[in-house]
């Protein structure tokens, strides 16, 4: 239980330090790109891309048209949806394909990931920064932001992948807020247990 104990309460404190550092005009440029869209589709990778389908059946639950990019019955983007591409490196190939894809027809893409100039940054028309450690080595970011050593305890895209979760949800309660819904809203599109 000791290092369960550590690693959660270490991983809560740099999330919420992380959050805190948010640039709140990305976060309304994303709400907005969101609530203006016909539909919002979400890309990540690997563990990125199981934080962003969390995100989605969120969006679902509150009445959102919402697709997963990779899914068989995702439709083709158009220049009225708008895309998240989620990406701690910004540079993972699907996303950044996907984030390509998007601006050639005209897609509105919304970038989250620790590197605003990476590919994912550039391809993106509001980038949320998540400063946080990634997968990929890091430049500055251990020695000077971060006290104590995460390597062990919170491998690889841990971080990240935590922050990005809870930040995602953060804007599922600012949508709650804004459309006046409650948790029995939201149950009414749950599946059925």
């Amino acid at each position: 239980m000791e290092y369960i104990k550590k690693t959660a309460k270490e991983i809560a404190k740099h999330t919420l330090e992380v959050i805190d550092r948010i640039n709140e005009d990305q976060v309304e440029q994303m709400i907005q790109c969101i609530n203006d869209s016909d539909s919002t589709f979400i890309v990540g990778s690997g563990r990125s891309e199981l934080v962003g389908k969390a995100f989605a059946m969120r969006l679902m639950h509150l009445g959102f048209r919402v697709y997963v990019v990779g899914d068989v019955t995702t439709p083709a983007l158009t220049d009225k949806d708008c895309l998240i591409a989620i990406s701690g490196s910004g540079e993972t190939k699907t996303v950044t394909i996907a984030a390509k894809t998007a601006k050639e027809v005209g897609t509105k893409v919304v970038g989250v990931t620790t590197d605003p100039k990476s590919t994912v940054g550039k391809s993106a028309d509001v980038v949320v920064n998540i400063e946080s450690k990634s997968k990929v080595p890091w430049k500055y970011y251990t020695s000077h932001v971060l006290k104590g050593n995460y390597d062990d305890l919170a491998p690889m895209g841990t971080l990240f992948e935590d922050s990005t979760l809870l930040f995602l949800d953060g804007i599922i309660a600012a949508f709650m807020v804004r459309l006046g819904k409650k948790e029995n809203d939201l149950k009414k599109l749950h599946a059925r247990d």
